[in-house]
């Protein structure tokens, strides 16, 4: 009779976000937009303001019977490099479009270009996330998958000798929000740097950057596309929401948490400011952690949004029988329309 339950349940309850979408002209919209993008950058922590050039260097080439692969590393701030494969289709000539590739949790950036943690090619069945940086290489785009901030090569030194899906998620998390900061924060400007690496290369369009993330990969990608709108179109698998049913109610790693986010506006509004540039939501119904009722829900949310804006050809979903994975059934040739 003692439980705090119902304590918490009209804590969120009563909560009024200051930036939930509620808009009947453009002027509301336009200050709607501006100023949930600035509040929502400051409760991630904001982003370093890097002191250092990018100063990419290929550390790695291979060469496949269909495309070419670089392990590149660039700078993301002083003693913060970014390591990232980049994937590119043979034969492609002339400026070409390009998408961001954000892992969620596993072994990192290997695990959706077709690798095994020690970097051997992998012959066997790919994880949840179904080599998805690979498929989208086969579409013709040019694939950069950053080691996102906490995995793979990127954990902390004492975490290198545990097992490849052992992240340093915790650790490096605690220790940001002691400092007013947020791993959300640092893996959006992970992407960020991505982009401005793409920018410098001569085979990128810049006009025609996407980004497609699944899990914490699609938390990451879709905090990015909606903060920088050098992102021109997007896949979010595996984690449209509402913060309520979803990181607040089921068990989630501690990278998810952004302090006091859900005072000023829940996901869908967040969401929300990437229209009305294209957007697909994918997500399994029986996906255990991002509840697909919830997910819907979130969809009908960022679709009104959408249609203020007169874009709704510009939204989709893919709502299709599986769990926590990718699905691939629309989202690769929706970018391909798209970029």
């Amino acid at each position: 009779m003692w439980n705090p339950d119902k304590y918490l349940e009209n804590l969120y309850e009563k909560n009024r976000p200051k930036f939930k979408f509620d808009v009947r002209h453009m002027d509301e919209y336009t200050r709607w937009r501006d100023g949930l993008r600035e509040i929502f950058a400051r409760d991630l922590g904001g982003f370093p303001k890097p002191e250092v050039d990018l100063s990419p260097t290929v550390v790695e080439e291979r060469e496949y019977p269909d495309y070419l692969m670089q392990r590149v590393v660039y700078a993301g701030d002083v003693d913060l490099p970014i390591p990232a494969y980049l994937l590119k289709p043979k034969n492609a000539s002339g400026k070409l479009p390009a998408v961001v590739a954000c892992h969620g949790h596993g072994y990192g950036s290997r695990e959706i270009v077709g690798l095994n943690p020690d970097g051997t090619d992998n012959t066997g069945e790919p994880s949840y996330q179904k080599n998805f940086a690979l498929e989208l290489m086969r579409k013709g785009f040019i694939v950069i998958v950053p080691e996102l901030l906490g995995f793979g090569d990127r954990r902390l030194k004492e975490d290198l000798d545990k097992e490849p899906n052992e992240s340093s998620c915790h650790m490096i998390s605690t220790y940001l929000l002691m400092m007013g900061k947020t791993m959300a924060g640092f893996r959006v400007n992970d992407v960020m740097r991505s982009i401005d690496y793409l920018e410098t290369r001569e085979d990128v369009d810049p006009d025609r950057i996407g980004t497609m993330g699944i899990s914490g990969g699609g938390l990451v990608c879709s905090f990015a596309a909606a903060l920088d709108t050098r992102i021109k179109a997007a896949v979010v698998s595996g984690y449209t929401n509402t913060f309520k049913d979803s990181v607040m109610s089921v068990f989630h790693c501690v990278d998810n948490f952004i302090p006091g986010v859900v005072n000023h506006a829940e996901m869908p509004d967040i969401i929300g400011l990437i229209a009305p540039r294209p957007l697909l939501v994918e997500s399994g119904s029986d996906d255990p952690i991002f509840p697909i009722d919830a997910t819907r829900e979130a969809y009908e949310k960022i679709r009104a949004i959408y249609r203020f804006l007169d874009a709704e050809d510009k939204i989709d979903s893919d709502f299709f029988q599986g769990e926590h994975e990718i699905s691939g059934r629309k989202a690769y040739d929706w970018l391909v329309k798209w970029l």
